[in-house]
Formats: structure tokens, sequence, C-alpha cells
């Protein structure tokens, strides 16, 4: 990340941060508003993607 708001992207997986909401969208459409805690999302959902394929 360059910025604070910047989508937050792992592996395949990106994560949009949100202005209205204020926080990264997960896949599911909840929001995490931690940088730290969306990183460590991101990185779950992308370990998880590489078992599927």
């Amino acid at each position: 990340m360059n910025n604070p708001y910047d989508h937050i992207t792992v592996g395949i997986i990106t994560l949009p941060y949100s202005i209205i909401l204020k926080g990264w969208v997960m896949p599911d459409g909840s929001i995490i508003s931690n940088p730290i805690a969306a990183q460590n999302a991101a990185e779950r959902l992308n370990s998880a993607s590489r078992t599927f394929h």
C-alpha cells in the first residue's frame, strides 16, 4: 500500500477500500476497518483459494 486507503491485494485476492463505509470490503460483504486485519484476511483468503486449484 502506498496510501492508507489503497485496495489490498494478496495473490489473486483484492479487497477494495470503500470510502463511504470506511473499510475494506470482504467478498461476503462484511467490512474490515483495521488495515492489518484486512491484510491478514486477504492472506487467509488467498491461501484458501490455492487449495481449490
